[in-house]
């Protein structure tokens, strides 16, 4: 055989090899993943040491449960780029998988269930039904096709970080800022959790593009209190909409604390910025002090049309492809939820094959504990009818 032909037919057996190992990868997570549906007491036999340290065998197998009694037997199972699609009797359950070499589960998320059947006017007629008080807006290159209160402001949570990242994409765009700028953590930018910020030293380096993909992927509130003392809280309040604007660290420290939440509640706009200046340096407050109910008035109010708004300005940032949240099957989506209890919001910038943008936010608030679960499947369920309509 002459060189160049074997090296030829060498590549050509390690590209079959490499397609056929990927290909028996492809099989055991379709098989794993169907196990763990149609035989939830099997799910011990089929993770890793690590992973059953991560979560135990009940707490998965009682996921498992939930899932096959809402979901029923499956009826098949395929990949796309953003995973696999478990298809069952009663609806569709996006899954990703990771197993090591030995074939057991390292790694498994269940996004939300999505019920098979409906239309879109079925879906927003049982956003609408939620308890609480609800708005949704969804929209076509800006042209508003569905609606209920999306002009009314109600509390969102963390999706007001799409303000932050708009103060700082348009710093970016006048070059005033750079994407690999470097701040150094200080103690007043530290917040308490989500995220992982809050565990680094003071002096911590970071880039403003970290910063932002932790803001946004994973709701990091000292990345975001960071960033807002970089760009300006002034600023910030003004992309919102909004007279003045919470840190989240002055949230907490607000809910932890009756009397200052009454006073913030009660002041003037003057009163609140004074209050906000005097609470910058107090300590942060303990998790269990913070963590309750949403206080009425200590919140972001932005509508659904503002959300909108602001996630179709900053849906170029590349940040967004670490977590797209519970929409599938577009070629982009700009995703950004918010919560606490008594509070949701999820809203996500989409973009289509034809590239023609589109939006959906919804957000819940309620006296009540929220079902999340229940909100994200409906709101992605909306998503793939939105797709399929057009």
């Amino acid at each position: 055989m002459l060189p160049a032909i074997r090296r030829l037919a060498t590549v050509t057996c390690a590209a079959l090899l490499l397609q056929t190992a990927a290909a028996h990868a492809e099989d055991r997570e379709i098989e794993t993943l169907r196990s763990l549906i149609d035989a939830p007491e099997s799910a011990a036999g089929l993770v890793s040491e690590s992973f059953a340290k991560a979560v135990p065998t009940e707490q998965l197998t009682a996921i498992l449960e939930q899932l096959h009694d809402r979901a029923g037997p499956v009826t098949g199972i395929t990949e796309d780029d953003d995973g696999y699609l478990i298809r069952a009797e009663a609806g569709d359950i996006p899954a990703d998988i990771e197993l090591d070499a030995s074939g057991k589960i390292t790694g498994l998320f269940f996004h939300p269930f999505q019920p098979s059947g409906g239309s879109m006017a079925d879906t927003l007629a049982d956003i609408a039904a939620l308890p609480g008080t609800v708005s949704y807006l969804v929209t076509a290159e800006g042209e508003t096709l569905h609606e209920q209160n999306a002009e009314d402001p109600l509390a969102v949570g963390s999706a007001f970080k799409l303000g932050v990242l708009k103060v700082l994409m348009d710093d970016i765009e006048a070059g005033k800022r750079r994407w690999q700028d470097v701040e150094a953590l200080r103690p007043e930018d530290i917040s308490l959790p989500s995220g992982k910020l809050q565990t680094f030293p003071p002096g911590s380096p970071f880039t403003l593009h970290t910063l932002a993909a932790l803001m946004i992927s994973e709701s990091d509130n000292t990345a975001t209190d960071m960033l807002m003392r970089i760009l300006g809280p002034d600023r910030v309040a003004a992309a919102l909409g909004l007279d003045n604007v919470l840190t989240t660290r002055a949230l907490f420290t607000l809910k932890a604390d009756p009397a200052l939440a009454e006073r913030y509640r009660a002041g003037t706009t003057a009163e609140r910025a004074a209050l906000l200046a005097e609470i910058a340096d107090a300590p942060l407050p303990a998790a269990r002090d913070a963590s309750g109910h949403a206080v009425e008035g200590i919140e972001w109010y932005l509508s659904t049309e503002t959300l909108c708004r602001l996630a179709r300005d900053v849906k170029a940032a590349d940040i967004f492809a670490i977590n797209k949240g519970p929409v599938r099957g577009w070629q982009s989506a700009a995703y950004k939820g918010g919560s606490e209890p008594g509070v949701l919001n999820l809203t996500a910038a989409l973009t289509g094959e034809d590239d023609r943008g589109y939006c959906i936010s919804v957000t819940v608030n309620s006296d009540d504990a929220i079902d999340e679960a229940t909100v994200a499947g409906a709101f992605a369920a909306l998503a793939s009818q939105l797709k399929a309509s057009r």
